[in-house]
């Protein structure tokens, strides 16, 4: 215990230091914790409520969510809400759960998990519940395919954690059989397909058998709930399942067993009211009854770091996540903005900030996104922006949008003067988790040209 103590007084040492540099502080002194004492998230008292979050997309939203709706319950709450979620972050997050003393003074802690990295962080802290939002493809040189990282996850989760599913995603939701496990999902919705129309969908055929899957109800790449003609494999019946999404009144209808209930409407885009589904769920299943959990859902938004949005001269500025070598986050969102109303201009800042030095980024995933939805009368300008503005200049060509609607601009923090404005009711920046910065400068810069213009 010499270690641990040794960690706690060190780790806390160089997280004071650090913020009065003006540092953030959510990654070092966890590296200072683990290297002293490297059973560090083993060893540390723990709160009476343990949360994990993984997945492909989604785990920041969720859990910010969650930990929001618990420090709204009058809990006490520590959370990694800057997104560090590898094992150095969570160390960090457990850190400020503790007295200089070591001793635990929360109620409750959440942790975002990078899901490639829950083999470092599952086993030691031994969560109580690991809420999963879906496993998709992503980063091919990073986690190569979503089998693998479900291998991960299956593997190092703790038997005693209890899951939180998606039980419409089929790959996640065959997690841990022997464990507890409750779903969620989304019923029927207007505009579902009943067969794959993207370009992306990992899982099409049976688990068991191998044949190609029915779906009774698709609502995006294989999200949707799946039935094998050959076998009785099925997708799970979800717990608590979203029967009625009424964007117009702001209601979302869950069936939970024989009872109704009725939840405000945090988001009307489809994955973000999977991940408020996912926040239902765990609260339900905490416990917590179904009117405090619409108390606690009606006080919620999604964290601006994902979706934002501020008027400017008559101009819409919308900041949504966009995760470059991740299709599917990118394929929802340009499926967002192509389907909003009005006259849109849209700004790609999605290349991987940290791999600019070197240029070694792969970017063949822009061939899995579909960029055929933004070739539409109503996206007026896509500005392609960063060191890969011209990968994405043909790759947008080839989808068919024209060339005189695309700009490049190789400095992606110098393209709020490429906007046109003038033809736009609102200017989508889409950008990567690790161009968040760059996006809110542009945006900043745009807005003062927008008021400047005073259009």
């Amino acid at each position: 215990m010499l270690r641990f103590h040794l960690a706690v007084l060190m780790a806390k040492c160089a997280q004071l230091a650090l913020r009065l540099l003006g540092r953030k502080a959510t990654h070092a002194p966890g590296v200072v914790a683990l290297t002293l004492c490297p059973r560090f998230l083993e060893v540390a008292p723990k709160p009476a409520l343990t949360v994990c979050v993984t997945g492909t997309n989604g785990k920041t939203t969720v859990s910010n969510l969650i930990a929001d709706a618990l420090i709204a319950d009058g809990k006490t709450v520590v959370e990694n809400r800057e997104g560090a979620n590898i094992a150095p972050g969570c160390a960090v997050n457990l850190l400020n759960a503790l007295t200089l003393g070591g001793k635990c003074r929360v109620d409750a802690a959440v942790f975002e998990v990078d899901e490639r990295a829950s083999r470092l962080i599952l086993p030691p802290l031994q969560p109580d519940y690991l809420v999963v939002t879906g496993l998709f493809r992503d980063s091919l040189k990073r986690n190569a395919h979503p089998d693998y990282i479900f291998s991960i996850i299956d593997t190092y989760c703790p038997d005693r954690t209890k899951l939180i599913l998606n039980a419409d995603e089929l790959c996640s939701s065959l997690l841990k059989p022997d464990s507890q496990r409750t779903y969620f999902g989304i019923g029927r919705m207007d505009g579902d397909h009943e067969e794959p129309y993207q370009l992306v969908a990992d899982h099409t055929l049976c688990p068991r058998c191998g044949t190609k899957l029915r779906y009774d109800y698709l609502h995006y790449h294989h999200i949707g709930h799946a039935a094998c003609p050959q076998c009785d494999f099925r997708s799970f019946d979800a717990d608590f399942l979203a029967e009625t999404v009424d964007t117009a009144a702001g209601k979302l209808t869950v069936r939970h067993g024989d009872e109704e209930e009725v939840y405000p409407l945090i988001s009307d885009v489809v994955f973000n009211i999977y991940n408020e589904m996912a926040v239902i769920t765990l609260l339900r299943t905490l416990g917590v009854s179904a009117s405090r959990v619409s108390e606690l859902i009606g006080a919620l938004k999604v964290p601006s770091s994902r979706l934002d949005s501020k008027q400017a001269g008559g101009v819409n500025v919308v900041m949504a996540m966009s995760k470059g070598q991740s299709c599917v986050s990118s394929c929802r969102t340009f499926d967002m903005v192509a389907h909003a109303p009005g006259k849109k201009s849209v700004v790609l800042m999605m290349d991987d900030y940290y791999d600019r030095k070197k240029s070694v980024e792969y970017i063949g995933w822009i061939y899995d996104v579909d960029y055929e939805v933004l070739n539409r009368e109503s996206v007026v300008q896509v500005v392609a922006a960063g060191p890969r503005c011209l990968d994405h200049k043909v790759r947008l060509l080839l989808a068919g949008v024209e060339d005189d609607r695309i700009t490049c601009c190789s400095d992606d923090a110098a393209c709020a003067s490429v906007i046109d404005t003038e033809k736009t009711d609102t200017v989508y920046l889409l950008y990567d988790t690790s161009t968040y910065d760059v996006a809110c400068q542009v945006r900043k810069e745009l807005i003062t040209l927008l008021e400047k213009e005073g259009k």
